[in-house]
């Protein structure tokens, strides 16, 4: 009779452990799931602010393609005040972009189960890494350009106006963000005014 009660408390001991084991594992699970979607919900709202932000981005870049077709050493120093203006707003635009990339960031580390937002996280991945980069790109054609009136400015005493450079206030040189061996957006551009 010892032996049938001892070997009866032991399964129900076993019985119990087993259902509180898996008591907390649903438990997690459940936890899990719900920061999972909560994630996914951040994602889901911060991606179009990005969206919005790369594309500002993307209209000042155009404009600096636009205006660059005219940029001489004479229009530096004749327009120094209006590119000041213009390369203080293009940096803005890029900080605008890293201001709003960073709940994306902090989020899409992981493979979502919901395509939608996984789509979300690839081309945020995609769209953040060829924003710093053409910007990279840019600054430092700008910033030769910036060299070559600073030179002409000096070799005129210095009577002209300063021009200001870009700055590489959120990185010094191209990244690569999303790992995949290349530096999507990175053009290695020489001024040949």
């Amino acid at each position: 009779m010892k032996k049938s009660l001892t070997i009866i408390g032991i399964v129900i001991l076993v019985i119990a452990i087993i259902f509180i084991g898996a008591w907390i594992w649903v438990d997690g699970l459940k936890e899990d799931t719900a920061l999972t979607k909560e994630k996914m919900d951040e994602i889901k709202n911060a991606y179009p602010i990005f969206n919005t932000a790369v594309d500002e981005f993307s209209n000042l870049r155009n404009q600096f393609y636009t205006y660059k077709e005219d940029l001489y050493l004479e229009t530096l120093r004749d327009n120094s005040e209006a590119w000041n203006n213009f390369i203080n707003t293009y940096m803005m635009g890029i900080q605008k972009v890293e201001d709003s990339a960073k709940v994306l960031k902090e989020n899409c580390n992981i493979e979502y189960g919901d395509v939608g937002v996984s789509t979300k996280c690839n081309t945020f991945k995609a769209n953040y890494e060829a924003a710093m980069n053409y910007y990279i790109s840019d600054a430092k054609l700008y910033n030769q350009m910036v060299d070559e009136y600073d030179k002409y400015n000096a070799e005129n005493g210095n009577v002209f106006p300063k021009v200001n450079k870009a700055e590489f206030k959120i990185y010094q040189d191209y990244i690569d963000y999303d790992d995949d061996g290349e530096c999507f957006g990175k053009e290695e551009v020489i001024s040949n005014e």
